[in-house]
């Protein structure tokens, strides 16, 4: 409990200082679920996202009306469950094989199941950005510490191996809240932690997993009603900005140089949002916003690599794959509108992503023949190849939007953007790709198409 004491002291003297009391302080609680996601795993098996339970509470205190400092306490009850490939474990016989009791043939495989199972209680602290939207729109970024409370794994482990109890890590927020009451608002919150520190002796394991929270919500401070009754301070639409949510699907495929004739394209979902900020009386906007992207590509050709095509002299395998990266993206872009009500708009600009994780998934197929001797291997690939990838990537973007109004400040809204990435997605020293003159050749990067649906709600903003 030690590890409270300062948010605590914080919170206290914060409501306590006359001159903060005109500020605001949100206080909520809720439950979910969470979705484990371990880091840095070998490609040796397939590791299973298993859901647990997430609860949590927490305090966010609004120094202006958009940026504020939240903390909490959070408990999360993580379980990975790995599935190592088993090349060839040999026969396991019945210990009564003359029965008649087993059927023949007398050999079983038994698959394997490995199983990580953590609680966390961990201490996150952000720093967060609001738009005063309906619902209001609440960003976090920062860091947290956890402490494991219970933690166990099946007998395949050595109890000799070095197992942390204590963690850091990044941890990344968005959180809706729509008002009930003056006061009181329901909440629902997306997270993504990654931790920083090996867990586990001898290996580079590291936590991670995303949470889906829901909740209600408290705001205390702010200003008197009395106050504002006197003053006429209110609330009123904000045309300056345009804040759209949207989902849908993106289209990518791998624009590299050479040797892309194996590459097809992918298709993953996409989905985030976009603010748009009127410059000064002129109809052109600063677009920014953030947008969850999954793209990479296909792969149905022969290789000695699951996720990539690598020259003619070592192929083994004919793969069927399909290699994808979970992408955080961020553009910067000048939208301009044409139309006196501002319904289409084309934008152009740079964006910047960051890359989540990457995972290689598919079939590959060997075949060995040799004076009458024939030998057909099929491997279910479901590798974590994230070290293998650059961990950001940034480029060009060009778009058009549609913004038809429908009620009250609401729009239907609909998007079409390409981005071309600029930089090479593969950490070729990872990944294991010699520098010499044919690999030289090797250059991949990402390209995607998206389309998009939702909906445009309004912003306000406080007049006196």
């Amino acid at each position: 409990m030690k590890h409270l004491t300062i948010p605590c002291v914080l919170f206290i003297m914060s409501v306590s200082l006359p001159g903060l009391k005109g500020q605001k302080f949100t206080v909520g609680a809720g439950s979910g679920i969470n979705f484990s996601d371990i880091h840095n795993v070998e490609a040796s098996g397939y590791w299973k996202p298993k859901p647990g339970p997430s609860a949590g509470m927490f305090v966010r205190w609004s120094i202006t009306p958009v940026l504020g400092l939240q903390t909490g306490l959070d408990y999360s009850a993580v379980y990975y469950e790995n599935h190592p490939y088993v090349t060839d474990p040999g026969p396991i016989y019945y210990p009564m094989s003359s029965s008649s009791m087993y059927p023949d043939p007398r050999i079983i495989m038994i698959p394997v199941i490995e199983n990580f199972n953590h609680s966390f209680l961990s201490l996150p602290l952000q720093l967060t950005v609001t738009v005063p939207s309906v619902p209001s729109l609440t960003l976090g970024a920062g860091m947290f510490w956890t402490s494991v409370i219970d933690q166990d794994w099946n007998y395949s482990y050595s109890l000799e191996d070095f197992v942390s109890d204590t963690d850091y890590g990044y941890v990344f927020s968005l959180s809706l809240d729509y008002p009930v009451t003056e006061r009181m608002n329901f909440f629902t919150r997306g997270r993504y932690l990654t931790g920083r520190k090996e867990f586990f002796g001898g290996r580079d394991y590291r936590h991670g997993y995303s949470d889906l929270m829901a909740g209600l919500s408290f705001t205390l401070g702010g200003g008197r009603t009395d106050e504002d009754g006197v003053s006429g301070s209110g609330e009123e639409m904000n045309d300056d900005v345009r804040l759209s949510w949207f989902a849908g699907a993106a289209v990518s495929w791998n624009s590299g140089n050479v040797l892309n004739a194996g590459y097809k394209p992918y298709a993953g979902p996409s989905s985030g949002f976009s603010v748009g900020f009127r410059l000064g009386e002129s109809k052109t906007r600063f677009t920014t916003g953030l947008t969850l992207e999954r793209v990479g590509y296909s792969m149905c050709d022969s290789s000695d690599s699951y996720y990539r095509f690598a020259g003619s002299d070592h192929l083994s395998y004919y793969v069927d794959t399909r290699t994808s990266s979970d992408y955080a993206v961020i553009p910067a872009l000048l939208s301009f509108s044409l139309g006196e009500k501002d319904i289409l708009s084309l934008s152009t600009g740079p964006w910047f992503a960051a890359r989540l994780n990457s995972q290689c998934r598919g079939l590959a197929v060997n075949e060995n023949e040799a004076g009458g001797y024939y030998r057909r291997t099929e491997i279910t690939v479901n590798d974590d190849i994230t070290e293998f990838t650059r961990r950001n990537d940034f480029g060009w973007m060009i778009g058009a939007d549609l913004a038809v109004p429908l009620h009250n400040g609401t729009g239907f809204y609909l998007g079409l953007k390409f981005r071309q990435g600029l930089t090479e997605t593969m950490n070729r020293e990872s990944a294991g790709i010699p520098d010499d003159t044919l690999e030289k050749q090797i250059f991949m990067r990402n390209s995607v198409v998206s389309l998009h649906a939702g909906l445009t709600v309004p912003v306000f903003k406080t007049v006196k």
